[in-house]
């Protein structure tokens, strides 16, 4: 144990670290590392109702709160997922079983036309692998470019619906993405399912960092459209401060799940409601729902309020300062994550922002990340994630960045 300890002091990045600006990963609640591990001590089986009915309702009631949070009314279906890879894997299949009811006996094979779907150039790429998965194959995916804010283009989106009705496919999804892991952007949901309503195509939405709006009111606003949508992916583990891995898969459309992940097995022992194995790709499940439920239940409604407010007023601090000592930012989003390059001559050279961000690692002065836009702009990143971190932390990375800005000799 002193090894492995030891070994992961040492040989891994540390995103519980107040400084920690890199990728949308929180420092967990201390009641979510107790929930952990009360998990692993009992190690219920939520495959079935009847085998642990007392988490299996537990975590029903959860998905239900988030669903509220997000703007989706009943009846809403759901289930907890390790990320929104697997929560958007569930969201293309669904579709296609909800579209093309005979591909669940015929499979892909049984289509009379080409499935397409559509996601902009900033969409998660997991959203591309769904598709391999599915059977479609990357070439179903179109991609949408975006605007100079890193938006999906909605005259694009038009086109190429029209392009691909015009040509026989059959248009099957289009992603929207609340809050892009790149910039933290917001789509236009409510123009998007507009457009996808339009051509007979469903909507689901990838809010896994964007989600978090949902939870401040003041940032609700951010989320409208994603209650017309038929399924959406939030990610817990990004942004309640809950361990990995804790995400969401939430869908509009009753049954749809027990038809696209439904079989039966004569050894299962049968529960009193739908079995939870039968709903989602996986089998055997985890109490993977006790983090999430244990932060929300502590803190309240205000309290999970209060501490993302907080790291959004302090990105605004980290924007300000930038701003101040010659940065400039390069992204529009009224979420945590700042992405910035250099006022100055070397600009978002990639070699000169790299050195700037090795530069405040040594010092152990912050963590952030370089990132690369669709449209081949680069920036630094720094993602504020953590209940730990104070407007100290935000000065000194803003600090150490202003020195190591001038070119070494």
């Amino acid at each position: 144990m002193r090894a492995v300890a030891e070994g992961l002091c040492a040989g891994q990045v540390h995103p519980t670290n107040p400084r920690y600006f890199g990728l949308n990963l929180p420092t967990p609640a201390t009641v979510a590392v107790v929930a952990e591990a009360l998990v692993a001590a009992r190690n219920p089986q939520l495959a079935t109702h009847g085998h642990a009915p007392f988490a299996v309702e537990l975590e029903a009631e959860t998905l239900r709160a988030i669903a509220r949070r997000l703007g989706l009314e009943e009846p809403v279906e759901g289930t907890f997922t390790t990320g929104a890879a697997e929560a958007n894997l569930m969201a293309v299949a669904t579709a296609l079983v909800v579209a093309h009811p005979e591909v669940v006996t015929g499979g892909v094979r049984a289509l009379a036309a080409d499935p397409t779907l559509y996601a902009s150039a900033e969409a998660h790429p997991t959203v591309t692998r769904a598709a391999r998965l599915a059977g479609l194959g990357a070439d179903a995916v179109r991609t949408i470019p975006t605007d100079a804010t890193h938006r999906l283009k909605l005259r694009a989106l038009h086109e190429a619906l029209a392009h691909d009705r015009a040509a026989g496919k059959r248009p099957l999804l289009v992603v929207a993405t609340a809050g892009t892991t790149s910039g933290g952007t917001f789509d236009p949901l409510d123009e998007i399912v507009e457009a996808a309503t339009r051509a007979g195509a469903q909507v689901h939405v990838d809010a896994a960092y964007g989600g978090l709006a949902g939870f401040v009111p003041e940032l609700a606003p951010l989320l409208a459209g994603v209650g017309r949508a038929d399924s959406v992916a939030f990610d817990p583990h990004k942004a309640l401060a809950v361990p990995l891995g804790a995400g969401v898969f939430l869908t509009r459309r009753p049954g749809a799940l027990a038809a696209t992940f439904g079989v039966r097995a004569g050894y299962m022992p049968r529960g009193a409601t739908r079995d939870p194995y039968a709903l989602s790709p996986r089998w055997s499940r985890r109490f993977v729902g006790l983090p999430t439920y244990l932060v929300l239940a502590t803190l309240g409604e205000v309290g999970v309020a209060a501490f993302l407010r907080e790291q959004v007023a302090l990105a605004d601090r980290l924007r300000e300062r930038l701003t101040a000592h010659g940065f400039r930012v390069v992204n529009d989003t009224r979420l945590p994550i700042v992405c910035f390059v250099d006022g100055g001559p070397l600009g978002d050279g990639a070699a000169h922002l790299e050195r700037l961000r090795r530069a405040a690692i040594a010092g152990d002065d912050g963590w952030t990340s370089l990132v690369h836009f669709a449209n081949g702009k680069r920036a630094l990143r720094a993602c504020i994630t953590s209940h730990r971190t104070t407007a100290a932390d935000v000065d000194r990375l803003v600090d150490a960045l202003v020195t190591a800005r001038e070119p070494p000799r």
